[in-house]
């Protein structure tokens, strides 16, 4: 199940990559090809857009060789392919405007180019300032966007250096938690501990000394476990803010129940709750 909700989020992103592209935004298109790729790493069609968005013609190469050797009969990349080494065979570096790639149902062929306009010598030359910073100058440009970027702003990458936005769009989407994720998961945990808590105290208060310690051994696990499952059912987030809203939620909402009865099995069962739904999340 979750397997086959990963495929169709890679699918949603291409697609979405697509539509920018054919909208000339390069730069939304090429956050969604690679979102997609960060879920499915062997999607052809995320590999051939992805191709689409860059300007170098080597590493326009580069991703359709790989989507090629995924699928080696694949019409659309061999098309691109054909294209792009004919530009590096003619002595281009840079593309003017990419290789757009059209939707499928308009044909598999890549479009060809518009003629490269003559650069402007003025912006090649000229100083470069930090968009986060105006006041520095820099040599550095993020791989992604392009923009200048000082050596305080470069997030190191696997493809380059990035600059904050680019480096917190390429996290995968299960770790782009925003507020309304916190409150929601800590919501479910609040509640998840509380009423765990009460059917754990009944057997607890039934139950003590060693088997009660052996049960609160072999149900915590069981219990972060399914905190962790439900969590999933509702919105799939992982990351350090999710871990600490989860596990300070689970506690206070067991807490009431733990301090009842004062159980040592109690409380161990309720770390061993908490550390394992927390580990899980990481």
């Amino acid at each position: 199940m979750a397997e086959s909700t990963t495929v169709s989020d890679a699918l949603a992103l291409v697609q979405e990559g697509r539509a920018a592209l054919m909208a000339g935004d390069t730069y939304a298109a090429r956050q969604h090809f690679r979102q997609a790729l960060e879920i499915s790493p062997e999607h052809v069609d995320a590999l051939i857009g992805l191709a689409g968005t860059l300007r170098a013609y080597r590493e326009k190469r580069d991703h359709l060789l790989r989507a090629l050797q995924i699928d080696p009969t694949n019409a659309e990349a061999q098309a691109i392919l054909a294209q792009v080494e004919a530009r590096l065979a003619a002595g281009e570096v840079l593309a003017p405007g990419g290789v757009t790639v059209r939707e499928p149902e308009r044909g598999l062929l890549a479009a060809e180019p518009p003629p490269p306009e003559p650069p402007s010598a003025p912006d090649e030359l000229g100083t470069l300032y930090c968009y986060k910073h105006p006041s520095r100058e820099t040599g550095l440009r993020c791989t992604s966007c392009d923009r200048p970027i000082c050596a305080e702003c470069v997030r190191p990458a696997a493809v380059g250096q990035l600059c904050p936005e680019c480096a917190r769009s390429r996290r995968p989407v299960n770790y782009q938690v925003a507020a309304s994720d916190l409150i929601i998961s800590g919501a479910i945990a609040l509640v998840y501990g509380f009423l765990t808590s009460i059917a754990a105290g009944i057997v607890f208060v039934m139950l003590s000394g060693f088997l009660g310690l052996f049960l609160a051994i072999f149900l915590g696990p069981m219990a972060g476990e399914l905190l962790v499952r439900l969590l999933e059912r509702v919105n799939r987030k992982r990351g350090r803010s999710v871990q600490i809203v989860v596990g300070v939620c689970a506690v206070v909402g067991a807490a009431p129940v733990a301090l009842f009865l004062l159980s040592i099995g109690m409380i161990l069962f309720m770390i061993m709750a908490v550390a394992t739904a927390v580990a899980r999340l990481r």
